[in-house]
């Protein structure tokens, strides 16, 4: 799986993702609010290393401005992973430890957003390719086995399409913006967006199953094998496709030609850490394709 094809790819991927990021908790704010004001969780341990109460830190200022650089922090860190990402190679260690600690930024982002969610695992799971984009980059760069980063890329891209799947078919609540990408994107009523979404959630459902299919039994000559090589490059080719779309979709639907600046500055980053849902598909298409022709 030492294709420099990818990568390159998965550097640029690396490299957007924490750039995205980046602009999100600097410009904006992480997802810590909550995390750290939980009064069944990290809150109990502030008020414990304070000896204030919840409500009197809630009213207290410093704590906001504590939070608020720590998300600008975080940010910084983010910022300086991606050029790391750029530059990185396997003789320069340093540039490894500044991505690895970027991967512990993404774990700590992720979970204060499954925090802010109320607890429900799709929201902490369907991360899973974007947590493990930058671990598979530095595994490639390595020279890690390819064997064993093929059936992580698999298993990761494979848990994003479920748990999307489930928020879409309405398992987790459905969120609005996933009717919104149909509604504005294809210009369709909200009755045939959420029907369509259904439809999509089984496509998803499926993609998942077929993509850890090992290569070796798709390359096999029987009528059988043949029929699911046809199915799997087909799937393969609509997670693409959907991956990118959907990426693409969450700036596009809140883009404003009358105000471009105020449209990159919320929803650009919304699409570049994203982008990981089309490029793993995109890396195991052409793996796949690659070994077949070996």
């Amino acid at each position: 799986m030492q294709n420099p094809f990818n990568v390159r790819l998965l550097r640029i991927a690396t490299f957007l993702l924490f750039i995205g990021r980046a602009w999100e908790h600097i410009y904006w704010e992480g997802p810590f609010r909550n995390f750290f004001y939980n009064p069944h969780g990290f809150g109990k341990v502030l008020e414990w290393l304070t000896g204030s109460t919840l409500q009197d830190i809630y009213r207290d200022h410093f704590y906001e401005y504590l939070i608020d650089n720590i998300s600008i922090g975080i940010g910084i860190i983010y910022a300086l992973s991606g050029v790391a990402a750029l530059f990185y190679s396997s003789s320069r260690r340093v540039l490894k430890w500044i991505i690895c600690l970027g991967v512990f930024c993404l774990a700590l982002t992720f979970y204060g957003f499954f925090v802010d969610k109320h607890y429900l695992y799709g929201t902490l799971l369907e991360y899973s390719a974007q947590f493990v984009t930058p671990i598979i980059f530095l595994w490639f760069c390595n020279g890690h086995g390819a064997e064993r980063t093929l059936i992580v890329s698999k298993i990761a891209i494979a848990i994003t399409f479920i748990y999307h799947g489930l928020f879409a078919i309405g398992y987790y609540p459905q969120p609005g913006n996933f009717t919104d990408m149909l509604i504005i994107g294809f210009g369709v009523q909200e009755d045939l967006a959420r029907a369509a979404l259904t439809n999509i959630a089984w496509m998803d459902f499926l993609f998942a199953g077929v993509v850890l299919i090992p290569f070796n039994f798709l390359y096999k000559k029987e009528i059988l094998h043949k029929v699911l090589k046809v199915i799997f490059i087909t799937l393969l080719s609509y997670a693409v496709f959907w991956g990118f779309m959907t990426s693409i979709a969450r700036f596009y639907i809140h883009f404003d030609s009358q105000f471009i600046w105020q449209s990159f500055e919320g929803f650009f980053h919304e699409f570049l850490v994203r982008l990981p849902h089309g490029v793993f598909p995109m890396i195991i298409l052409i793996e796949f394709l690659r070994t077949k022709n070996a």
